[in-house]
């Protein structure tokens, strides 16, 4: 069974002895609750379905709830367990993330699908830690934020020394011919800060100049300045270490001033919406990504597409495999551990080493996952199609 609140938040008064006795009564039946049909398990999840960020955490809650419809169908929880998805938009604000959460805790929920971005896994993080429920990770990407037993994050992770930056720059820069380059970044997201010492260390690598380090903030929707600045400087590249709607609107801005190069970009970009933020301005942005629809691989990736296909008309972006490997791993902590308790199940998913995923097989180390293949470098054509760049 899928709850979904997208829109308002839940509003409940109580007094506070009720309050005080729904806690106790909460914290007695936590992790599951039988029925007459069998075992439900909730799993709440605060989610971004409104907003500037609702182009990745909208297809991230279709992600998951297609991914808790197969659970369900399938039995794979065992004859009559279910798992019941109850997500409710934070509207973009950690501290409505954090009254869910512990709304949940509340409520007896087993497991919290949360994170989707960097402000929110900062501020949830450290509340998570002080609770027995555990967090499954949809799509922030701050430094070190896994901390089993609390939090784990299927995530792939792009900044690792070595990882998915690091290979894309190694790659890029020689095929592209990039002697200079300018940085965009967006600074008050920590992410995309620490990505950016990343993107900046490779270039350099690399013997590329970075002119200029240009800061941004999140809640920006005017690039004329910036991108007139990067015309003046006129790099070989413009990099974008900065969220989805910012890069497609700067992408705008580069080409509605004649700046035709090409644009390096985070999988952040990987949305037919930004696509259309952008006015096509994202063509000729090239970036990785660990998934992509039509150029997947294998039976799981394929199943999912299918799946995604069926359930909602389209096919699913890098956001929307998020949210279905999330749920997944949720559902794998509660066949293991046999049970709804939140300390079970946190103690299951700390105990996953491998799984096989949307992204093919993926090991997890402390808590986050770690995938050993190249992701797919992608780029944005003319006309709003993905396309393999392969140099």
């Amino acid at each position: 069974m899928i709850v979904n609140h997208r829109g308002r938040a839940r509003r409940r008064v109580l007094t506070a002895g009720a309050a005080a006795l729904a806690m106790l009564l909460a914290t007695a039946c936590a992790g599951s609750e039988s029925t007459d049909d069998g075992t439900s398990y909730l799993v709440g999840f605060p989610a971004l379905t409104s907003g500037p960020a609702a182009f990745a955490g909208v297809p991230i809650t279709e992600g998951a709830e297609l991914a808790v419809k197969e659970i369900n169908e399938t039995g794979f929880l065992g004859e009559g367990a279910t798992v019941e998805l109850e997500i409710d938009d934070i509207n973009n604000d950690p501290a409505q993330a954090i009254s869910l959460y512990r709304q949940y805790i509340a409520d007896g929920a087993s497991a919290v699908l949360c994170c989707g971005l960097s402000s929110e896994a900062g501020a949830l993080a450290p509340v998570i830690a002080e609770s027995g429920t555990p967090g499954v990770v949809t799509s922030a990407v701050l430094p070190d934020l896994a901390d089993p037993p609390h939090l784990v994050r299927p995530v792939i992770i792009p900044s690792e020394p070595g990882g998915l930056y690091d290979q894309f720059i190694d790659a890029l820069v020689p095929a592209e011919e990039i002697g200079t380059a300018v940085l965009l970044v967006t600074a008050d997201n920590d992410g995309m800060v620490a990505d950016a010492d990343v993107w900046e260390a490779a270039l350099e690598r690399n013997g590329v100049e970075v002119f200029k380090r240009i800061n941004t903030q999140s809640a920006d929707t005017n690039f004329t300045q910036a991108a007139t600045e990067v015309q003046s400087l006129d790099p070989d590249v413009v990099v974008s270490s900065m969220l989805g709607t910012p890069s497609a609107l700067l992408a705008r801005g580069l080409r509605e001033r004649g700046f035709e190069k090409p644009i390096l970009a985070n999988y952040g970009i990987d949305s037919a919406e930004l696509f259309e933020t952008s006015g096509a301005g994202l063509r000729n942005t090239i970036f990785f990504s660990p998934f992509h629809a039509e150029l997947t691989e294998n039976d799981t990736a394929r199943r999912f597409v299918e799946l995604y296909e069926e359930e909602y008309g389209s096919q699913p972006d890098m956001y929307g495999a998020q949210g279905y490997t999330a749920m997944w791993l949720v559902a794998e902590a509660l066949k293991e551990a046999g049970s709804g308790e939140p300390e079970e199940v946190a103690a299951a998913l700390s105990s996953i080493t491998e799984l096989e995923t949307v992204y093919g097989p993926v090991i997890y180390e402390d808590g986050q996952a770690r995938m050993d293949s190249q992701a797919t470098y992608l780029r944005w054509s003319e006309d709003g199609t993905i396309v393999r760049w392969d140099g």
